[in-house]
C-alpha cells in the first residue's frame, strides 16, 4: 500500500521519487531516440535547437500526464483499500478526506519530478546533435550510454545483475533507434 508521502516513512517516499525519476529519464531518452532517430541519422541534426526543445517539451508533457494519472490512481486505490480494511461503511471514505487531497499533491510532485527528468533525458542527446551536426552518431551513442548507465544504477539499486540491466536498456535503445528511423517521425 502506498499512502500519500506525508503519512509515510522517509524510505518509502524515496521509493516513489526514484520511480518518478527513472520513469522520466527512460521516457525522455526513448522519446528522443524514437522521434529524432531518422533525422539525426540522415540529416545530422534534428533540424535545430527548436525541434530539440519541442521534442523535449513533448516528452515532459507526456511524462506529467502519465505519471500523474498512474500515481494518483495508485494512491486513491490504496486509500479505498485501506478504508475497506478498516471496515469503513462509506466506500472511499478515506479518499475524500485530507488523505485524498494529499494523494493529489503527492501525485503532482511525482509528476513534476518525472517531467523534469524526462525533459532532461530527451534534451541532452538532442542538444548534442545540434552542437555536433557533423557527427550524427554522437547523440545516438550518448543516448545509449545514458540508458546503459541507468541500467547499471538500477541493477545495483535492485541488488540484481547490473550488466544485465545495462545490456537490456542499451538493447532497448538500439531497437528504438531502428524503429524511430523506420517510422521517420521527425
Amino acid at each position: 500500500m502506498s499512502l500519500p508521502h506525508r503519512f509515510l516513512p522517509a524510505r518509502l517516499t524515496v521509493r516513489a521519487s526514484v520511480l518518478a525519476i527513472v520513469l522520466g529519464l527512460v521516457d525522455g531518452i526513448t522519446n528522443a531516440l524514437g522521434l529524432a532517430a531518422r533525422s539525426i541519422l540522415h540529416g545530422g541534426s534534428p533540424a535545430g535547437l527548436g525541434l530539440a526543445l519541442r521534442i523535449a517539451f513533448f516528452a515532459m508533457v507526456t511524462a506529467v500526464f502519465a505519471v500523474f494519472v498512474a500515481r494518483y490512481v495508485e494512491l486513491r486505490t490504496d486509500l479505498i483499500q485501506a478504508g475497506r480494511q478498516l471496515n469503513l461503511l462509506e466506500r472511499g471514505a478515506l479518499a475524500t478526506t485530507r488523505l485524498g487531497r494529499s494523494a493529489r499533491l503527492d501525485a503532482l510532485a511525482d509528476a513534476a519530478q518525472a517531467s523534469l527528468a524526462s525533459f532532461s533525458g530527451a534534451l541532452l542527446p538532442l542538444a548534442v546533435a545540434v552542437a555536433f551536426p557533423r557527427y550524427p552518431w554522437v547523440p545516438l551513442v550518448l543516448a545509449i550510454a545514458m540508458l546503459t548507465f541507468l541500467g547499471l544504477v538500477i541493477g545495483r539499486r535492485l541488488s540484481a545483475n547490473p550488466g544485465l540491466w545495462a545490456t537490456a536498456l542499451a538493447a532497448a535503445g538500439v531497437i528504438l533507434i531502428v524503429v524511430g528511423a523506420a517510422l521517420d517521425i521527425a
